[in-house]
């Protein structure tokens, strides 16, 4: 069943000294984001780094979230939960999301560029039974508010192996594997006076 999407979404990727405690740093800032107009995450961790995660973060208010993931207390705070690296930011708008968020998966996230986006939304539409048969239990696909002829896809299966087999032939190798989970969905944002 698709999800109501958010207006916005902040795809996040940066490097952790350790995850577990970023995951508790993270999860103590979660005040904050909603403050900022956020409604909920989706973290994933890459299959071969672990120490590379990767957040989705549903937005209300794209000017706010920026203003948030730039501030230098969010600054301040990501290096104090371990994060090694400058988070690199992509501003998306969401197009299609099912995600399954009760329970960890194997997933992959690719992204594509495309000459029509109508062309491709309906293709991407048409290819929901190819999904559900190839064993995809939770998808989305989201358009790059900087550059609106990249999209990214993001798909979960049972396995990494179920995965590899739905992805065309030569997309194996542009796709990033990752384990996604650890979701939540936020109370209705507190804002700031």
């Amino acid at each position: 069943m698709a999800e109501e999407l958010p207006p916005h979404r902040a795809h996040v990727a940066h490097r952790v000294a350790d995850a577990d405690r970023w995951k508790a740093g993270f999860d103590d800032l979660e005040p904050a984001r909603r403050a900022a107009g956020i409604l909920g995450h989706h973290i994933n961790r890459a299959l071969d780094d672990p120490h590379l995660i990767t957040v989705f973060l549903a937005v209300t208010d794209l000017d706010l979230a920026r203003a948030f993931t730039s501030s230098y207390e969010q600054e301040e705070a990501m290096q104090r939960i371990g994060v090694l690296s400058r988070p690199r930011i992509e501003w998306l708008r969401p197009l299609r999301a099912s995600i399954a968020s009760q329970r960890q998966l194997p997933a992959f996230l690719l992204h594509r560029r495309v000459l029509d986006l109508g062309s491709w939304l309906a293709g991407y539409d048409a290819a929901a039974g190819r999904r559900e048969a190839d064993g995809i239990v939770g998808h989305s696909a989201d358009r790059s508010l900087d550059d609106p002829s990249s999209v990214s896809v993001y798909h979960q299966a049972e396995s990494f192996d179920t995965l590899r087999r739905h992805l065309a032939t030569g997309a194996e190798r542009e796709a990033t594997f990752h384990t996604g989970g650890w979701a939540k969905t936020y109370d209705a944002p507190v804002m700031r006076r």
